[in-house]
């Protein structure tokens, strides 16, 4: 066997590998798109995958969530859009603060410390922080508020901003920074027009990475929400009726107009994405 010809065979087998992962991965999305055009009949019946052929396509489950209950849908997805953009927006703000000073400054021998304090709140169970927050947030009376879940996602989400952002501030050249302090230029001017600029890519990858962290979140908003601030995973448990069956059709449309904020965002900043989740291998 010639060399073109096994280039070609391994070619062809990494094609059909990739190939068959993608679509491994792509039927879940199918089978809920799917589900969002089912009825009650449709489930109870048999399995059935193929629209028009297996079933008749009904817009019941659409209906009923953009016409007939547009207000009751719209209140949980605006919730988690606030809480989840404000919560992102602050963690990396304050992450990435902490993470450039840790990064620049000298904090004695302790800088490593530091960041292992940091981390050892993610090493804790999440349900052991339930109780703190709920008696805390009870007696500031926010219990049930955007604000209690956003000081929630803030809190969990700092220590991973923090991480990773000071390795990054770690592996941008100082020199740049020196040459600016040269010139005369302070240290917020470094900041805002030097060191923040060349680490786009890692704060909008971190970014979304909160971003979708507190969009997908549910234990603490099922535990601090009870029904003015309850986002998208809780009032897609919701669809559970009192009857006792699931509006499994009403959960499939939740569950793909919830991935469209998300999806926006990561086709909008897809550029940054990429070069933020690959500086670490291409830093060696």
């Amino acid at each position: 066997m010639g060399t073109r010809q096994r280039r070609g065979l391994v070619d062809f087998f990494s094609y059909f590998v990739l190939v068959t992962w993608a679509l491994i991965l792509a039927f879940p999305l199918y089978w809920v798109s799917v589900a969002s055009v089912k009825n009650q009949m449709d489930f109870a019946v048999r399995a059935t995958y193929l629209p028009f052929f297996d079933f008749m396509p009904s817009t019941h489950g659409w209906r009923y969530l953009f016409v007939e209950r547009f207000d009751w849908f719209m209140k949980p997805f605006m919730n988690s859009v606030v809480i989840s953009l404000t919560s992102a927006v602050i963690a990396v703000l304050i992450g990435s603060a902490a993470g450039y000073a840790l990064a620049r400054f000298s904090f004695g021998r302790h800088n490593n410390s530091i960041v292992l304090g940091f981390m050892a709140q993610r090493m804790f169970p999440v349900a052991l922080f339930i109780l703190p927050f709920l008696l805390a947030f009870s007696k500031l009376k926010i219990l049930d508020t955007r604000l209690a879940l956003i000081i929630v996602y803030v809190s969990s989400a700092v220590p991973f901003v923090v991480w990773v952002m000071r390795d990054f501030f770690e592996g941008l050249p100082i020199e740049i920074e020196e040459s600016a302090m040269i010139d005369g230029a302070s240290r917020l001017i470094i900041i805002g027009r030097i060191a923040m600029p060349l680490a786009a890519p890692g704060l909008v990858a971190i970014f979304i990475l909160c971003l979708i962290g507190a969009w997908n979140e549910y234990l603490f908003a099922l535990s601090l929400t009870f029904s003015k601030a309850i986002t998208i995973p809780l009032f897609m448990s919701m669809q559970v009726t009192a009857i006792g069956y699931t509006a499994w059709w009403n959960m499939a449309v939740i569950a793909l107009v919830s991935i469209v904020p998300c999806m926006i965002a990561g086709m909008a900043l897809e550029k940054y994405i990429t070069g933020g989740l690959t500086y670490g291998a291409l830093k060696g």
